[in-house]
């Protein structure tokens, strides 16, 4: 099934690249890649790395510590979720799956993130019970692959805009990590909104 999926997908590439080369008749015909190596190229992109061993040492279940700020002048609102994380497509992804409370209420979330390799960043996106859009964000890690710098954006109920974020994960060691959320405050300037600390379940 997946080899039939894969030629397919070939077979539609390399109909789509010869229809392009015949449409544009100004540029010199260019041969079409040879499936083999197209074969070879796609296997190439989608092979898990380093960054994706990264991520799977993540797989468990954790107690989550979750410091949030709604209001800087006051002190942060401390409460407790747990998450579970699986590795999704033969380790390719990560999937969290956290339950907790969060401003009184019962929260639920979900987010996934991967490592593009075409892109050489990573990528995650994030969807919860406190709203109806879906965060995005990719990040880059330091020389160590300790830590990752993200840039993200999701839709802000209050302006009815897309609201754009800082975030920082840590991996303290493989039974401990805190991701921190960093957003504009009221006076517009930057301030830390959120930081959760991770710790594996023994």
């Amino acid at each position: 099934m997946k080899s039939s999926a894969f030629m397919s997908a070939v077979c539609i590439g390399l109909a789509v690249s010869f229809t392009a080369h015949a449409a544009d008749k100004a540029k010199p015909a260019t041969p079409p890649m040879d499936p083999k190596a197209m074969e070879e190229m796609m296997m190439k992109a989608a092979a898990p790395g380093p960054p994706h061993q990264r991520l799977q040492k993540l797989a468990g279940e954790w107690n989550a510590t979750v410091e949030s700020t709604m209001d800087p002048s006051q002190p942060p609102q401390k409460t407790t979720s747990v998450a579970v994380i699986t590795t999704l497509m033969d380790g390719r992804y990560v999937q969290e799956v956290s339950t907790g409370e969060m401003m009184g209420r019962p929260f639920s979330g979900m987010g996934i993130t991967g490592y593009d390799n075409l892109r050489k960043k990573y990528v995650s996106m994030w969807i919860d019970n406190f709203g109806t859009g879906i965060m995005t964000s990719e990040g880059t890690s330091d020389a160590s692959g300790n830590v990752i710098n993200w840039t993200g954006e999701s839709p802000d109920p209050m302006s009815g805009k897309m609201a754009k974020f800082r975030m920082v994960t840590r991996f303290l060691s493989d039974d401990k990590h805190t991701f921190g959320m960093f957003g504009a405050g009221p006076d517009g300037k930057e301030t830390k909104m959120m930081e959760i600390t991770y710790e594996r379940k023994m």
